[in-house]
């Protein structure tokens, strides 16, 4: 048997173990920090998660824009021959207007391009007479009377608005009609358009045998003859500005050679058809140089024989 001092000893020492070993045993693996060798405990290491990256919106589609439709076909027939005059013979006045030029003409330069989406496409060459002596009137040239026309058949209340508003007529053989036009300068064209002087004008319509007077215009087969006499100074009397009187006069005759005959005031106080002879009689109608209203309509009428 152990001495006394030794046994109660021992049990101190294994007192103290016990205990030890219970402190340890309660603290999970999982949440007990390791010590490094140098016995600091180290910062332990976070791992922070990439960042999100919001996918990028996908763009809209740029809109495409609708292609103006080409015209189907080129105007080839061409109207009956007339001439746009009155019931009793003209004196022409003696204005200073020159009576003849030399009988042959300059085309204007270059062309256009297509102005409307008629489906009927009128390619129209511009030509002035030579040798013209102005004297005091104002001097027009191939050019600047090419442009007049330009201005006037890319005019959105003139021909071209037959696109948005064709035109069925029976008694004109017209079913949904439309037309877009171009100038051109080559041997190939649908309607050709002179400006001449009252002499060469009277010349030229008489061999088809049109009276135009020294005053009025005319056209046959695929020309229009403009009397320089009232491109100048319009028509006597006519309620309408010279602008106006040349647009109306280049309208109404191409008009012709699209296919209309005359019109008839249809109610008067109402524009009159550009197709109607409204600076020989209005008919009760009011001054009109417009195929089309501005509203689009177009702007009809009776037809008469002629």
């Amino acid at each position: 048997m152990l001495p006394r001092r030794i046994r109660w000893a021992a049990l101190l020492a294994t007192g103290i173990t016990v205990a030890l070993g219970l402190a340890g045993c309660g603290t999970p693996a999982s949440k007990t920090a390791a010590l490094a060798p140098n016995g600091v405990t180290p910062t332990p290491t976070t791992t922070t998660p990439p960042p999100t990256t919001a996918a990028a919106p996908t763009p809209a589609p740029t809109p495409t824009k609708k292609p103006t439709p080409k015209p189907k076909t080129t105007l080839k027939k061409t109207a009956p021959a007339g001439a746009d005059t009155g019931p009793k013979p003209v004196t022409p006045p003696s204005d200073g207007v020159p009576a003849t030029g030399a009988g042959t003409f300059t085309i204007g330069a270059g062309g256009t391009g297509v102005v409307g989406t008629g489906s009927t496409l009128v390619t129209y060459r511009v030509e002035l007479e030579d040798g013209i002596a102005w004297g005091a009137n104002p001097v027009w040239t191939p050019d600047s009377f090419a442009a007049a026309a330009d201005a006037v058949y890319a005019d959105p209340r003139g021909w071209i608005a037959s696109g948005a508003a064709p035109v069925t007529d029976a008694a004109q053989h017209m079913d949904q009609a439309s037309w877009s036009f171009q100038r051109v300068s080559g041997p190939s064209f649908s309607v050709r358009i002179l400006l001449a002087t009252p002499g060469t004008t009277d010349k030229m319509c008489g061999q088809v045998g049109l009276h135009t007077e020294g005053v009025y215009s005319c056209r046959y087969g695929s020309t229009i003859l403009i009397n320089l006499r009232r491109w100048l100074n319009g028509a006597p009397g006519f309620p309408m500005d010279l602008s106006g009187y040349r647009t109306m006069v280049l309208d109404h005759e191409m008009g012709h050679l699209l296919g209309f005959r005359h019109m008839l005031c249809p109610a008067a106080g109402t524009p009159a058809p550009i197709m109607s002879t409204e600076t020989i009689d209005l008919g009760g109608c009011t001054p009109n140089k417009y195929p089309f209203a501005a509203d689009g309509t177009f702007i009809d009428g009776p037809f008469t024989s002629d």
